[in-house]
């Protein structure tokens, strides 16, 4: 995505995080990195955090969730931005079995200092046992953000559960969606006819003569046989370049029958 403007917070705990790049368990402070792998970092670019804002200000959800919360920076992001849309009553489900450990209970931390705990449930359990405990439950959610861990199956699990609880008009971003296993469950989402790409394409908004002849050679039994489908079309074209992208539910997902499967 394109055209999101710098973030600049109105939460001072999360203006101390992004400006030091440390976090703090009371007792140790620690840089802002995965801390398994130190030259990592483990949090939303400020240019995401903003796009995640710009969407939950477009949306106004009631009800948000994420998956991987880590030491909350997303987190702050989408609170900041919930609290600020005055609608009430909001709740944010936080995903992450590990924020007691490996996290260190920083991102609940975080959350309480920064004056969201009354809204933000913690769920420290694995997503595809939360998810479908929250969807027993009845739970629906208008706005999540998938960011926890990247193989190709377990993104699939979540966006699986996400999109049975998502409202119409709701929003699903995934962040690291230049990972090829997020890229390719975002391209199989976007075969769903529910779902188009938020704020519509960022690329390919003028077709040359290759992507002409790529959607002409798509449109053939031949072409789709022979060419795999991020050839015939490639991901600048669907508008799913970056590292966050968002896919808008349009529609209900009530069209695809049983054995329904489409190439990615």
């Amino acid at each position: 995505m394109v055209g999101v403007q710098e973030h600049v917070s109105r939460n001072p705990v999360l203006h101390r995080i992004l400006s030091t790049h440390q976090v703090t368990d009371g007792v140790v402070t620690l840089n802002l990195n995965h801390p398994d792998t130190p030259g990592r970092d483990s949090h939303l670019r400020e240019d995401e955090g903003a796009l995640l804002q710009r969407i939950i200000d477009d949306v106004k959800p009631q009800t948000t969730l994420e998956v991987g919360m880590a030491y909350a920076v997303s987190t702050l992001y989408i609170c900041e931005a919930l609290e600020r849309s005055g609608r009430q009553p909001v709740t944010h489900y936080a995903l992450d079995p590990f924020q007691s450990t490996l996290w260190r209970g920083i991102g609940r931390r975080h959350v309480a200092e920064a004056g969201y705990a009354p809204f933000v449930t913690v769920m420290e359990e694995r997503s595809e046992f939360a998810l479908p405990e929250l969807l027993r439950k009845g739970v629906r959610v208008d706005f999540a953000l998938i960011d926890g861990w990247h193989t190709f199956d377990q993104v699939m699990v979540e966006f699986y559960y996400l999109n049975r609880m998502l409202n119409v008009g709701g929003v699903i971003a995934f962040d690291d969606a230049a990972r090829r296993s997020i890229n390719r469950v975002i391209r199989y989402a976007l075969n769903y006819d529910a779902y188009e790409v938020y704020g519509g394409q960022a690329f390919g908004t003028e077709v040359t003569w290759k992507g002409k002849a790529r959607r002409a050679l798509a449109d053939t039994g031949v072409g789709k046989s022979l060419v795999r489908p991020d050839v015939l079309a490639p991901d600048w074209e669907l508008g799913i370049r970056g590292t966050c992208i968002a896919l808008q539910k349009v529609r209900e997902d009530d069209g695809r029958t049983s054995g329904w499967y489409r190439d990615f």
